[in-house]
């Protein structure tokens, strides 16, 4: 009497196991659509930027004021890059490591603004910066080139 219907038993153990499963399987299936989609406009942004920004940093040796409409032209053209990714569906991720390159407490930023203040830069701490500058812009290079295409 104590297992008056044993289907009932049987059956509790397969739903408790499917319904279980269901968190899982919805992260699953909307995975795919949690990422922006390649875009060939981004990944030039990103490279031609990086190719313009490693070359200002090597200018870091000479005087800050000497190079300003190099500066404004290359951070012009990044924050064009940021703005056309953060205008983009589903890139958050993106957006967030432009947001570290560009911050002024973190890695490009952060190097102008020491270059403003100390007017010039030691070789040995352009390369180091330029090392980590690139390491970021590889990371948003390498993320959009891993997106999905779309039409493939």
């Amino acid at each position: 009497m104590s297992n008056s219907n044993p289907r009932l038993t049987a059956l509790r153990l397969p739903v408790w196991r499917l319904l279980s499963a269901v968190p899982a399987l919805v992260l699953v299936l909307t995975a795919c659509s949690t990422i922006a989609p390649y875009d060939q406009t981004a990944y030039e942004h990103a490279t031609s930027t990086k190719a313009e920004t490693l070359l200002l940093m090597d200018r870091a040796t000479t005087s800050y004021s000497q190079n300003t409409d190099k500066i404004d032209a290359v951070i012009l053209d990044l924050n064009k890059a940021y703005e056309y990714d953060k205008g983009r569906a589903r890139n958050q991720f993106t957006v967030g490591l432009w947001t570290k390159l560009l911050s002024p407490d973190d890695l490009f930023g952060a190097f102008i603004r020491k270059w403003k203040t100390k007017g010039q830069l030691h070789p040995g701490y352009i390369e180091v910066k330029k090392k980590d500058v690139e390491d970021a812009f590889d990371q948003i290079i390498e993320l959009e080139q891993g997106k999905q295409k779309t039409g493939t």
